[in-house]
């Protein structure tokens, strides 16, 4: 895992694909003009690469509970990539539901309007059939659900994941609010990064396939496969 790597190979996608956005001078932010799948798309993977940067500082300081919903944050962002581009350049009538949404929440916009946002469960579907074969749809949908499921417990603060943190050496025992400080729980998390790190990489791999960007493509590839030697 190399998370400069990870920067690098996202903002040559972010570059070649959608170029930098322009600055409003009106409104003191930086926005693209161009309201498409592909700044959509894009976005969404830088968000997830980022995550990754959060993953593994959060990871090294015993946060857990934190990371757990950053992951579901990075697994939302993948899983909507593949959603986006699943028929590219034909765009569903749920991508372009999605693409509307997504633009309706500028730094302006009116935060009493209602947008009409995807189900998840229509986004999942559309991973399960990128990423497998049709007899196997059912069940890699059913395990996207569970992964999303489980993550959400951290999102929520659901009581299982509050209590994940509560331990120590007798008769210190506490919920660790600074940080589990066992060096053995932090190794052991830093799968969870490991994995975070290889999903991006492989959601930037679909995007710029999908995007016809194949040299950048290739290295995208070619790290990865240095990963697993």
């Amino acid at each position: 895992m190399d998370l400069n790597i990870l920067s690098t190979l996202t903002e040559r996608l972010r570059a070649e694909s959608i170029g930098d956005p322009e600055w409003v001078e009106s409104k003191r932010v930086f926005e693209y003009s161009t309201q498409s799948v592909e700044v959509v798309t894009v976005l969404k993977v830088v968000r997830a690469a980022q995550g990754v940067h959060a993953l593994d500082l959060l990871c090294r300081s015993g946060l857990f509970i934190d990371m757990g919903a950053i992951y579901r944050c990075i697994d939302d962002c993948n899983s909507e990539v593949y959603f986006l581009l699943e028929t590219y350049p034909i765009q569903s009538s749920d991508v372009q539901r999605f693409v509307k949404a997504f633009f309706a929440t500028t730094i302006d916009s009116d935060l009493s309007a209602k947008s009409e946002y995807v189900l998840t469960k229509k986004i999942h579907s559309a991973v399960a059939r990128v990423i497998t074969s049709m007899e196997q749809h059912e069940s890699t949908q059913a395990r996207l659900s569970r992964v999303y499921k489980t993550f959400c417990g951290y999102t929520h603060a659901n009581y299982s994941n509050i209590m994940e943190v509560y331990g120590g050496t007798y008769p210190d025992l506490s919920f660790n609010v600074a940080g589990v400080p066992s060096v053995h729980q932090r190794d052991a998390h830093m799968e969870i990064v490991e994995q975070a790190y290889l999903s991006v990489l492989y959601a930037l791999a679909f995007i710029a396939q999908k995007l016809k960007l194949n040299n950048l493509f290739m290295e995208i590839w070619s790290h990865h496969e240095s990963l697993s030697v």
